[in-house]
């Protein structure tokens, strides 16, 4: 059975939603080839090239940007519940950010924030954490990933 051109120009609107995009334009492309279609292998390849240049528009957005320090502001505080829990149980802070994975084996105290695109600075981040005497410091990196700029972010919750 032979699907109609008509049909698969028309498969080409899948390549406008992220990722798909990649299964329909390898698709229209292959198929293009079998007909010798060129404007079927045309959208195709504009099916594939959409999913990246959307994603690399939306991670380096504003918007992303703000959903991630909301989420971080979000995981922060749950940093802090788990750093009280952990003080009303041994009487004490701990010494780092590790020690709460024995009493929480869902922890986490990685950053959102990360430099995706540029390969020699990616790094995995952890919160910053230290002790001081009875008290402790605790934020985020934040976007820029350097300590002690204006864009660190702080819980919301603290004792």
């Amino acid at each position: 059975m032979k699907i109609a051109s008509k049909s698969l120009y028309k498969f080409g609107f899948v390549g406008l939603i992220p990722n798909f995009g990649l299964i329909s334009g390898a698709i229209l492309i292959v198929q293009g080839f079998v007909r010798k279609d060129k404007k079927m292998k045309m959208i195709g390849l504009a099916g594939i090239l959409f999913t990246p240049l959307f994603w690399y528009f939306y991670l380096t957005s504003d918007f992303h940007k703000e959903h991630l320090i909301q989420f971080t502001n979000h995981q922060l505080n749950e940093v802090v519940k788990d750093l009280e829990f952990y003080k009303s149980k041994n009487d004490r802070y701990p010494d780092s950010l590790a020690q709460l994975k024995s009493q929480n084996k869902f922890f986490r105290d990685d950053e959102f924030f990360s430099n995706k695109f540029d390969f020699e600075k990616a790094k995995s981040a952890r919160f910053y954490y230290k002790k001081i005497g009875n008290d402790y410091m605790l934020k985020s990196f934040g976007p820029d990933l350097i300590l002690n700029t204006q864009d660190d972010i702080y819980p919301e919750l603290k004792k």
